[in-house]
């Protein structure tokens, strides 16, 4: 198991609505689903990988989203099973990337270059998830945010990205988490909860 399995989590809210996230089946196992679902395998070494097949539709998939995005905010609502019929808008306000509808935030990721993953992404796993309509939003978001974790190639970009722990600020003071940033354009794709570190000695 590598770095990435081990400390994979979120320490933002994923795309959500009320009540979405009560219904439907869990899921328990994230890395289980994806690798039933044909997005990861097993590499030589033990560790986890996007599979070739799925990683080329992704990557396809992740450049007609970034041609249309007047379209991805109705799309968004189809794919996650968002429950509304308000005004969605798509905004990066400073370290993140928001989702609102009628003004109202409704979840947030790292960056726009994660958002075009996810939403490439989801496209893809709604084929080979035959539960995915059942699954509640916040379900749908960890298996995303899961997979993400993988990336090797910026979404925004096309620079590689690397995989490392980092320092972040916040009005409580500063804590680690494992992160997945852009050496190009500096985006990040993927942010872990807070790492313990008492429990890593």
């Amino acid at each position: 198991m590598t770095d990435r399995d081990r400390r994979s989590g979120s320490s933002r809210q994923p795309v959500r609505t009320d009540g979405g996230a009560t219904e439907g089946p869990r899921v328990e196992d994230p890395e289980a689903e994806l690798l039933a679902a044909g997005a990861l395998e097993e590499a030589s070494s033990g560790d986890l990988q996007v599979t070739s097949t799925f990683n080329e539709a992704w990557q396809a998939e992740i450049q007609d989203v970034k041609a249309d995005e007047d379209a991805n905010r109705q799309e968004l609502v189809d794919v996650m099973g968002i429950d509304s019929d308000g005004e969605v808008e798509l905004e990066a306000v400073n370290d993140a990337f928001r989702i609102t509808i009628d003004g109202a935030l409704i979840g947030s990721l790292e960056s726009e270059a994660a958002f075009y993953a996810d939403l490439a992404a989801a496209r893809l796993l709604e084929d080979r998830l035959q539960a995915w309509h059942e699954l509640p939003v916040a379900d749908r978001s960890r298996l995303l945010k899961g997979l993400r974790l993988f990336l090797e190639i910026c979404p925004e970009c096309g620079t590689e990205v690397v995989f490392d722990t980092k320092t972040v600020e916040s009005c409580c003071g500063s804590y680690q988490v494992a992160a997945v940033d852009c050496d190009g354009c500096g985006s990040r794709l993927f942010e872990s909860a807070p790492i313990d570190e008492d429990a890593m000695d």
